[in-house]
């Protein structure tokens, strides 16, 4: 990433859908951090071990979760009840090249309804019309079903698979990539 495309600040949204708000997770909220990270079913598909620790919460609070030019990652919570049940965002965004990757984690009680493909929808809007991105990136381990059919039932295109693309816990993973380009986005043929 180069100097200029890092020293341009995104603005981080606070978004409302019709069962949520997405809004950036602060010091305030580093026990549901705790709650969503020490989980072995969020930690089952990706590189990280669970978190162990409030100082390893707070850890990937710094390094993952605070925002950055490069990065933001939005705390989804139920408008009913105000409880947190997941994470969204957008990292590696590159300004130079208009381009970032989608990433999302959901407590697994509130798998199966609907809610990270509402706040994904959301998130790329936010990503195409207010920063002005062309390309929005997702991808996730060919064995995740759950974060496939969430990336497939938003409308990313397949693009591929990248054969043993990592090697953790013990053996080597496929990563399935998907795209989602400015042009093809609903939102932007509305005008």
């Amino acid at each position: 990433m180069s100097d200029a495309t890092a020293a341009v600040p995104i603005a981080v949204p606070e978004i409302e859908t019709a069962r949520l708000k997405l809004r950036q997770l602060t010091d305030a909220d580093m026990g549901f951090i705790y709650e969503i990270f020490s989980r072995d079913e969020t930690n089952r598909h990706v590189s990280d071990d669970p978190v162990r620790s409030m100082d390893e919460a707070r850890e990937l609070f710094e390094a993952y979760i605070r925002p950055k030019p490069y990065l933001f990652r939005l705390g989804l919570f139920l408008k009913s009840t105000g409880r947190p049940i997941g994470t969204i965002g957008l990292y590696g965004v590159d300004m130079e090249n208009l381009r970032a990757v989608l990433g999302f984690d959901l407590l697994k009680e509130f798998w199966g309804k609907g809610y990270m493909t509402e706040a994904s929808i959301a998130v790329l809007d936010y990503g195409f019309r207010v920063i002005g991105l062309n390309r929005i990136q997702a991808s996730a381990d060919a064995d995740n079903h759950r974060s496939l059919a969430v990336i497939e039932r938003v409308g990313f295109t397949k693009e591929g698979l990248m054969r043993q693309k990592d090697f953790y816990k013990g053996s080597f993973h496929d990563d399935v990539v998907y795209s989602f380009l400015r042009q093809d986005w609903p939102g932007m043929k509305r005008g």
